[in-house]
């Protein structure tokens, strides 16, 4: 049968492993079971010692004129962009132009008095005490000097120094990286990540630019309880592009897992810097609902799975990503979805244990 009549039956699958791999065979039955309650709509890779050994991806990238998801097709995805604004960040680091002990109010002297001395470390980790940005911040195009002028507050009842998730500490560090190097984000990251791990198929999402082969997004808030009967919508009109380092980034499992690649082998990083800040927690409180003690990029998680973990996940509406890795980055899992109907959390962590 030729691959486009999979792709009218809406499943695309290349199965590397031998036909006889319980793994595979396995993750298979997982996702097809997944695809046809209507709980999945997307990619999955999973990789050992770089190489792939099983891609996987079902569903319609765009539901309007039936186009199916590929292993070519790109998605936004999310959070999972804070890893890429980590990395540039200890290039900087290790460059001796930033220390993660600098307040931000050092090259941001337009912060607001109570944020001056926030630390880069703090916006790493998330132990800024700044408040979530309002939904406007989407609503409108800004740029990341135009996001921290308008929306960078202190949350005055939060108690300093504990763990608060939120988008707008990597827009932050956004804007210090476009002061400290001169140069707008999407061409940083393109010179310094995506140029030189031959990422051709991740960028910064632009809504003046007409992307080739980027997913629509799709909502329904069930989270893996709904069925395949139910409506999914179009995700809502927001600047996607406002999220900058902390949510703008676009790609494909292929690319994502050269990134991993990269850490592994220490391409875009220093052994040294890996191993003492990507690799180890630098906060010592277990948090629950990031699944993980904050390192600087990912989350590593010592409690959920048989072994340690490297976690990062996002989460944007209808697109949703996640990344699971072992400290060493030698098994790799990565989901890329453009719907909200499955359960990423459960599901990838069957995977996960299926493949090992």
């Amino acid at each position: 049968m030729t691959a486009l009549f999979w792709y009218r039956m809406l499943v695309v699958g290349l199965l590397l492993l031998p036909v006889g791999s319980y793994a595979q065979r396995s993750i298979a039955r997982l996702l097809r079971a997944e695809y046809e309650a209507g709980h999945f709509s997307g990619t999955v890779l999973v990789a050992h010692e770089d190489r792939p050994v099983t891609r996987l991806s079902y569903g319609l990238a765009n539901r309007q004129f039936a186009v199916a998801i590929g292993p070519d097709t790109r998605f936004p995805i999310a959070s999972l962009s804070k890893t890429f604004t980590a990395i540039l960040v200890l290039q900087l680091v290790e460059q001796n132009r930033l220390r993660l002990t600098d307040k931000a109010g050092a090259y941001l002297p337009e912060l607001p008095a109570s944020c001056q001395d926030i630390t880069l470390l703090d916006l790493l980790t998330h132990h800024s005490g700044l408040q979530n940005e309002p939904k406007e911040a989407y609503a409108a195009p800004y740029s990341p000097a135009q996001y921290v002028s308008r929306f960078v507050r202190r949350d005055e009842a939060r108690r300093p120094g504990t763990f608060h998730y939120n988008n707008v500490d990597y827009v932050v560090l956004t804007r210090v990286l476009e002061v400290v190097t001169q140069q707008p984000f999407a061409r940083l990251l393109q010179a310094r990540i995506l140029t030189p791990l031959r990422m051709h198929d991740s960028g910064v999402v632009q809504e003046e630019r007409v992307i080739p082969r980027l997913a629509y997004g799709y909502h329904n808030y069930t989270f893996g309880a709904g069925t395949a009967r139910d409506t999914l919508r179009n995700d809502a009109p927001r600047y996607l592009s406002n999220y900058a380092g902390a949510g703008a980034i676009y790609s494909t499992a292929a690319d994502l897992l050269r990134l991993v690649e990269a850490l592994r082998h220490h391409t875009l990083l220093s052994a040294a810097t890996t191993a003492a800040l990507v690799r180890q927690p630098q906060q010592s409180a277990f948090i629950d609902y990031a699944r993980g003690y904050p390192t600087i990029g990912f989350y590593y998680n010592d409690k959920t799975l048989p072994q340690p973990v490297l976690e990062r996940r996002g989460s944007i509406e209808g697109f949703n990503s996640v990344l699971l890795t072992d400290p060493e980055f030698r098994h790799v899992v990565l989901v890329l979805t453009n719907t909200d109907a499955a359960d990423l959390e459960v599901l990838a962590d069957k995977i996960y244990k299926a493949a090992r």
